[in-house]
């Protein structure tokens, strides 16, 4: 049985100092926060794909601006496994994205397990259990200063 792999669009919404997260909760593995965006559909490019998604989880509008990393996510690796159907492959694409004006609605297909949405500042990041926890450090260099440390493709990190 062939498995597809699920290319997977999300969002780096930075405004000044904070991202944007949506936060999640399961009650196996806690509290735990994500890049909004999601599965990409047939026909659909990469930039329509992350506005799409972040509208549906968050309720703001975005700009999309260039990839700023590629994040391989083979399930079966991380802790968060059982939370995915067996197999589940997903190739994260991640773009820095700009707020394109206010919230304009509720977030109307959250994620699933997911409770919020919540600005989150560098400090912050440091003390939150991002999925993939890995672009921690790098997240918070890019809040700093805008440097996007390298290398972009990030392999099968948690």
């Amino acid at each position: 049985m062939s498995r597809r792999v699920r290319p997977s669009a999300r969002a780096v919404l930075v405004d000044e100092d904070r991202v944007l997260l949506n936060h999640l909760r399961h009650e196996r593995v806690g509290d735990f926060y994500e890049f909004p965006g999601g599965g990409i559909r047939p026909g659909e490019g990469l930039r329509e794909a992350v506005k799409r998604e972040t509208r549906e989880e968050t309720g703001y509008a975005v700009d999309v601006h260039e990839l700023l990393w590629v994040r391989d996510y083979i399930a079966a690796n991380h802790a968060f496994a059982d939370l995915n159907p067996p197999g589940f492959h997903a190739v994260d694409l991640l773009f820095r994205c700009t707020l394109a004006g206010p919230a304009v609605a509720e977030p109307h297909e959250a994620d699933n397990y997911q409770v919020g949405v919540e600005w989150v500042d560098g400090e912050r990041l440091a003390h939150l259990r991002l999925a993939p926890g890995a672009l921690t450090p790098a997240l918070q260099a890019f809040l700093k200063d805008r440097t996007v440390l390298r290398p972009i493709y990030l392999g099968d990190v948690s």
